[in-house]
Order: C-alpha cells, then sequence, then structure tokens
C-alpha cells in the first residue's frame, strides 16, 4: 500500500508545526563537544530559537548570532560574520563553530561558505577551531532538514587519515532520538564489543548534566578528534532518514558500508537493527539484550489490551511520525491522522493511507472529524487534546510542560517498552472514554 501524501494549500498558517532548519542545525550542533552555533542573520532568529531551545532542554543554550541589522543586510553581512567568526575564536576559544544561515542572509546572497573557507584556511596550521557551515534557510522545509544539513557539513569535513578500523562503527542519529535514546544505542552497539563514534551526540551535551564549572561552550558530545576518526571506522549505522545521506557520503567518498535503520522502535525493527550489528562484529546478540526482548514481548501481551482499536491522532517530525505511529500500528491502534511539519521519504513507510503535510490547524480539524481518542504530539499541542477531550501523548519537540523529557526513550527494546507503558498509561487515565463501549468504528 502506498501512502498518499498530501501538501495542505491554505494561504495562512493558523496554527504552526514547523520549526525552520536553522534551529534543526542548531540542535545538531549542540550535539558537538566545545561548540558554538553561530546564526548568521537578524538579532530576533537566534533570540527565538535560543528561546525554544531553553524551554524544551531546560539548560542554557550557547549560540551566538552575527545580529544584522537593515543597512548591513543592504551592504552585504560578510563583514559581520568575519568579525562575529574572529571574536568566537580569539574569545570563547571553541573547539568547533556551525555557522549557519538564515533566510535573511540566503536571500540577501551572502557567500557564507566562502568566508568561512577563507577564515579556515588563514587559520590553517594553528590551534584554531573547526569551521563548518551549513545552508539552513527559513523558508522552506523545517527542523529535521536543518539538522541534516549539520550534519553533512561535519561529514563533509571527513577524510581517512589512518588505518581502518573495523571494530569502529559510525552512530549517525537524528533529532528524534532523545539524549537518553543516544545512550541506549550506544550501548546496544557496545555490547558487541564494537566501538561507537555517534554523531552527533547530545547524550554527551544536552542531557541535563551539572557541569563541574561554567562554560560559554557545551561541555560534551562529539569532539572533534572523533569526527576526526570518523574516515577510519569499518561501517556507518545511519538512524532515521534524516541521516541516510550523510551516511551516503560517507559511502561514496570513503568506501564506508552504510546500513540505513527509518525507525529503532518496535520489535521488528530493533531485531532488523540487532541483527546488522551481530554481522558486522561476528558476535551472536548478548544475554542482557534478549532479556529485554522477552521483556518487550511481555509488555505488549499486557499493553494490546488497552491500545487496540484506539483512534490516534499524530503530529511530529517525519522520523518521530514513522516510530510512534508504526509501534501504535503494530499494537492494533487505529491511525486515524498523520501530520508532518514537511515532506521526508519517512512518510512514504508510514501505516496510514493519508498524511497531511500542514499545520496544527488543520491537524485539530482532522482530528476531530476522526473521533480521535489519543493526541500525539508536542506540547504545543495541549490545549488542542483539551479542546477535544482526548488524551495527550506529549513527545517531540518542544516539550515544555513536562519534566525528563530528554530521559524518556522510544529507541532499542528498552526504548519501545517505555513509550508502550506511557501511552497505555496516558490512556489508562482516561479510561470512561476509552472503554470499549465508546470507542468509534
Amino acid at each position: 500500500m502506498m501512502t498518499r501524501i498530501h501538501r495542505t494549500l491554505n494561504g495562512v498558517v493558523t496554527d504552526p508545526l514547523k520549526h525552520s532548519q536553522a534551529l534543526g542545525g542548531t540542535m545538531a550542533i549542540l550535539g558537538l563537544n566545545r561548540s558554538m552555533p553561530l546564526l548568521h542573520g537578524s538579532q530576533g532568529c537566534s533570540a527565538f530559537a535560543k528561546a525554544l531551545l531553553t524551554r524544551h532542554f531546560r539548560e542554557p543554550i550557547p549560540l551566538q548570532t552575527t545580529a544584522l541589522v537593515q543597512s548591513t543586510v543592504i551592504m552585504g553581512g560578510e563583514e559581520s560574520l568575519e568579525v562575529a567568526l574572529e571574536t568566537i575564536a580569539t574569545t570563547l576559544h571553541p573547539d568547533i563553530i556551525g555557522v549557519l544561515s538564515t533566510g535573511l542572509t540566503e536571500m540577501s546572497g551572502d557567500d557564507s561558505a566562502a568566508i568561512v573557507r577563507r577564515f579556515s584556511e588563514s587559520r590553517c596550521g594553528d590551534d584554531g577551531p573547526l569551521v563548518v557551515f551549513a545552508p539552513t534557510p527559513d523558508f522552506k522545509e523545517g527542523l529535521e532538514r536543518g539538522w541534516a544539513s549539520a550534519v553533512e557539513a561535519v561529514v563533509d569535513t571527513v577524510s581517512e587519515v589512518g588505518s581502518a578500523k573495523p571494530s569502529q562503527v559510525n552512530l549517525l542519529v537524528g533529532p528524534h532520538l532523545a539524549a537518553l535514546d543516544v545512550e541506549e544505542l550506544m550501548g546496544i552497539v557496545s555490547a558487541f564489543g564494537l566501538d561507537p563514534i555517534v554523531l552527533p551526540n547530545l547524550s554527551g551535551s544536552m542531557d541535563g548534566h551539572l557541569a563541574d564549572d561554567w562554560s560559554g561552550l557545551t561541555t560534551g558530545g562529539t569532539t572533534v578528534a572523533e569526527i576526526r576518526e570518523i574516515g577510519n571506522s569499518g561501517a556507518t549505522l545511519a538512524v532515521g532518514s534524516s541521516v541516510f545521506a550523510a551516511g551516503s557520503q560517507l559511502k561514496s567518498r570513503l568506501g564506508i558500508p552504510a546500513l540505513n535503520y527509518p525507525r529503532l522502535t518496535g520489535l521488528g525493527a530493533v531485531d532488523a537493527f540487532l541483527a546488522g550489528l551481530s554481522e558486522i562484529s561476528g558476535r551472536a546478540v548478548p544475554g542482557e539484550l534478549m532479556r529485554w526482548r522477552r521483556r518487550l514481548a511481555d509488555a505488549m501481551l499486557d499493553t494490546h489490551f488497552v491500545l487496540g482499536g484506539v483512534r490516534v491522532a499524530l503530529a511530529l517530525e517525519p522520523d518521530l511520525l514513522l516510530a510512534v505511529s508504526s509501534l501504535l500500528d503494530e499494537m492494533g491502534a487505529y491511525v486515524v491522522v498523520a501530520v508532518s511539519p514537511s515532506t521526508s521519504s519517512a512518510l512514504e513507510m508510514m501505516p496510514c493511507d493519508e498524511v497531511i503535510v500542514g499545520d496544527l490547524g488543520e491537524f485539530e480539524t482532522r482530528a476531530s472529524e476522526a473521533g480521535a481518542e489519543l493526541i500525539v504530539a508536542s506540547s504545543h499541542a495541549r490545549p488542542i487534546a483539551q479542546r477535544l477531550r482526548a488524551a495527550h501523548l506529549c513527545i517531540g519537540f518542544p516539550v515544555y510542560d513536562r519534566f525528563g523529557q530528554q530521559y524518556q526513550l522510544t529507541a532499542g527494546y528498552r526504548g519501545t517498552l517505555d513509550l508502550l507503558f506511557r501511552v497505555a498509561n496516558c490512556l489508562s487515565d482516561y479510561g470512561d472514554r476509552h472503554s470499549s463501549s465508546g470507542r468509534k468504528g
């Protein structure tokens, strides 16, 4: 069955779901150790992104801007970018600077890539930072594409610098994975005797740890040394459609085999991941992981009475939308509405007839018409769930009315089990409305 992707043609967005590429790119750079994201645009571009990220992660967010004004846009913002790079490099001494464009500088025509290249060349041979540039225009696509663009920019700096290390693997992860999801996957890979290099690694930087001292940079994440080792890995594991292109870059340039996994939520999806790791390592699946598999199987039996037949409406970024909806479909729930803020190859694998590329206004209308009993979306959808008198599983980005979101797993056997229990408990809180006699269709 081919999923039909329908793009809303409304002339106005009534309740936005989409977040900008620049915000997604910033999130990816935050997954690098001692890094500083730099938005090349107006002050407002960075202020809005910083506010959202601070509310979601509940952490100080290192983020700088070139703070363009009307005159600098008209005359060209190249000098502002050069000054910003020099200032950050000499005052904060970061290991990595991630330069991200905005709609303003993309439309004005600034050649940001050339400026970054000249800056890097001028510091060749000293201990200056690694500087990467990712085009992240606000006016097309969204958060996932911005994340992907930043990851691809980092991967583009990778070269083969030594002998191959068959037991070392690259683990490229998408923005749909929380900090502890990344840590969980690192543990799974390590259980096979493999050494993972994670890109980007939010589990080291945005996991909510209390640092020993204040720093204006990220305190954890993928290091420059690890980035330089990526080219020596024996394989690349790409988790999420948003990072498939980065894996393909490594395969085409350096010949590193790439294994793509659209999702790691669900029994079959995790089975396939472990089979790939077993083939790479030559080892059987460890007993501890098989124990978690049996726990998940038991949890599926326990929760299918609650989840079966529930009418679910989801509004999430594409990779997370695929992961959660596929699991709920496997558990017997009905995906009656699926809305994504942007297009993606992940949408073609959705377990429903149609996916809407639209906003939360369209989502509410369709969820109401479909009689949705469970709303799966970010904190922005809480008023919608209240108006529809439906249960609300708060997940995705941003989550600002719940604590511990970075510790909520969705990946691996353990993450799938955790997600199942969260959904079942969420529905149990609305037991009367979700009894078999009260369900529609």
